[in-house]
């Protein structure tokens, strides 16, 4: 027994002592445990503290400190780990590049949060003061900065890993001509998408007309924007498509009014006398409702078979919904006026004439 003993106390394997690594083994697993319990402890802790505080910055560290991985727990427990043993340098070499690696990968991670709570904090004082355009340049801005952040963490890491970022940098300025030129349509779309949120022609909730679709924006990403129609059906158009084409705007911000305009004709035995109130009928019509702004009444036209009327005003809202209402309501009163006052709608007649020879 003494003997197995000896035998695998002195067991050598990678210059390094069977025990050696069995102690270095069971010490990553007890960093790596009270480090993982440490973790959930501390963010227990911290909801109980950030349940009682109206402060904010509280739960922002307790979102970065969930946000930290369990992957870069288990490495940095590793090199601790890998301490008390004799490594060649060329496995030390690959865990230092590898501890780099996730390092930078979980500092990134927390430097997107933080960009996130920027934002979003942002982002809710705009929507609280109905600046939907504010709230589309914040979310184009959100993209971003995370794929910024990212390109300056991956270089900072290539960096400390020895690489020549100077070289990388210039043979990506050549591949990146040759991938400009490959993907044209792809990058006028994101150049678009920066238009959108420079300019603002359109914004998250505004009801728009794009050629022959219509609806209200939903999102406005990178590579298109998605509208939701008034039949619930969802409408993809590319950035680039969207700025080139006649774009109608209908949000609040851009108009305070609709205008509605309908034609009327009466019959050619219309009493001369009424044909005169016809315009005042309208026009007191129009008025008598408060959400009308009276325009116009005309007689427009001797028409084949009516005499022709055109009345004009506006519906003091922008929503498409109150337009077809107020519509529906002028509508039925200039019906029930029209049968109270004995005014005949017309439609389509001919009258034939024969003349009998004597």
């Amino acid at each position: 027994m003494n003997f197995l003993d000896n035998s695998l106390t002195n067991l050598i394997f990678l210059d390094n002592y069977l025990w050696e690594w069995i102690l270095s083994i069971i010490l990553t697993l007890v960093i790596y445990l009270m480090l993982v319990f440490g973790k959930k402890y501390a963010e227990n802790k911290l909801k109980l503290f950030a349940e009682k505080t109206a402060n904010s910055f509280d739960d922002y560290l307790l979102e970065m400190l969930s946000s930290t991985s369990k992957i870069f727990i288990f490495i940095s427990a590793i090199n601790i780990g890998a301490n008390i043993i004799h490594l060649a340098n060329e496995i030390n070499t690959i865990l230092y590049q590898i501890f780099v690696l996730i390092l930078f990968w979980q500092i990134t991670k927390w430097v997107v949060l933080i960009s996130n709570i920027v934002f979003t904090r942002y982002k809710k004082k705009k929507e609280l003061s109905n600046d939907m355009h504010g709230v589309t340049a914040i979310n184009g801005l959100t993209a971003i900065s995370k794929f910024i952040i990212w390109v300056i963490f991956l270089m900072l890491a290539l960096d400390n890993l020895g690489v020549d970022i100077t070289a990388l940098v210039a043979g990506l300025g050549i591949g990146g001509l040759a991938i400009a030129l490959a993907a044209q349509s792809i990058l006028g779309d994101l150049f678009a998408s920066l238009t959108i949120m420079i300019d603002k022609p359109i914004a998250i909730g505004d009801y728009v007309v794009v050629d022959n679709f219509m609806g209200n924006v939903k999102a406005i990403g990178i590579k298109s924007t998605k509208l939701e129609s008034l039949t619930g059906e969802e409408i993809i158009i590319s950035n680039s498509d969207l700025l080139n084409s006649r774009l109608r705007n209908y949000h609040q911000s851009r108009m305070k009014k609709r205008r509605s305009t309908m034609k009327i004709g009466i019959i050619y035995e219309t009493d001369f006398d009424k044909l005169k109130r016809v315009q005042n009928i309208l026009r007191e019509i129009v008025k008598s409702n408060p959400k009308t702004e009276y325009i116009r009444a005309i007689f427009t036209n001797f028409g084949d078979f009516s005499l022709d009327f055109e009345l004009t005003y506006n519906v003091l809202s922008p929503d498409y919904e109150t337009l077809t209402e107020i519509n529906h309501e002028i509508r039925l009163k200039i019906f029930e006026t029209f049968e109270n006052e004995n005014l005949q709608f017309a439609y389509p007649t001919r009258t034939i004439h024969i003349n009998k020879d004597s």
